[in-house]
């Protein structure tokens, strides 16, 4: 597994040969510098869906690094540029791509920093894994040592399912263990949008991981939530990945 300290540059040759290999983007290409690195680790792919190997983001996008692009802040929880982004819309990350895709010097022509489909974000978040409900630990079980969720309700059967804190807020990307691919906080911290309409009549988009104000269950690797992609909340942030091909579902 490539080292977050030595990582291969984002180009569109890249393909990672072993899951969780990692590479990365500057979101400041003129000024490289820690906090706007984007580092992605390599999902491999999965046959039986028929699902092609992608990037996707180690951690949720940083306030940090949604400044450095969009040049302002709209997350109520602030005390560190590092805590993911809230309070941001479907409409929103349409706007994130659109600018990454404009920016000289950050990828490839044609590429853009967009969301995973939803078939995607399970992958990547079970890591490889069949049969379990969570990517990290036991896969049974979620306590809220394990992820930032309200750690008055967990999840699960096993002897990992015990009441611990609710904190009430988001916490820097990174405080938690990863699972098996390099992935953080795919459970809890925050909601993730995904690139597709949660129904037939297109109302509504696709959220899914739970976050900091849900309990276990809501943070399980299957649950879906929907929310109107024009609409915002201090629980929705979004995770991108590295594409060319992610924008038929846009539409």
């Amino acid at each position: 597994m490539s080292l977050t300290t030595d990582l291969p540059k984002f180009r569109p040759d890249l393909v990672g040969e072993d899951p969780g290999d990692e590479c990365y983007i500057d979101l400041t290409p003129d000024d490289p510098q820690p906090r706007t690195r984007m580092i992605f680790c390599w999902c491999p792919p999965a046959s039986e869906k028929k699902l092609p190997g992608f990037w996707l983001g180690k951690h949720l996008v940083t306030q940090a690094q949604w400044q450095a692009l969009m040049g302002g802040n709209p997350s109520i929880f602030k005390e560190s540029e590092q805590q993911p982004v809230d309070s941001v819309s479907y409409e929103d990350a349409e706007a994130f791509a659109k600018r990454s895709q404009g920016k000289k010097g950050l990828l490839p022509p044609g590429f853009e920093l967009w969301l995973p489909t939803e078939a995607q974000w399970e992958h990547a978040c079970l890591a490889g894994r069949s049969g379990v409900d969570f990517g990290i630990g036991s896969g049974r079980a979620l306590n809220s040592q394990m992820a930032n969720f309200d750690g008055r309700h967990p999840d699960g059967k096993d002897s990992n399912s015990f009441e611990w804190l609710y904190r009430k807020e988001t916490l820097p990307v990174g405080c938690f263990p990863p699972n098996a691919w390099g992935l953080h906080d795919m459970h809890g911290q925050l909601w993730e949008w995904c690139a597709d309409w949660y129904d037939k009549d297109r109302v509504s988009r696709v959220l899914r991981g739970g976050s900091w104000f849900h309990d276990g269950f809501d943070c399980r690797a299957g649950y879906r939530s929907r929310f109107d992609p024009r609409s915002r909340g201090r629980n929705i942030g979004l995770r991108v990945s590295p594409s060319s091909i992610q924008s038929r579902n846009k539409k």
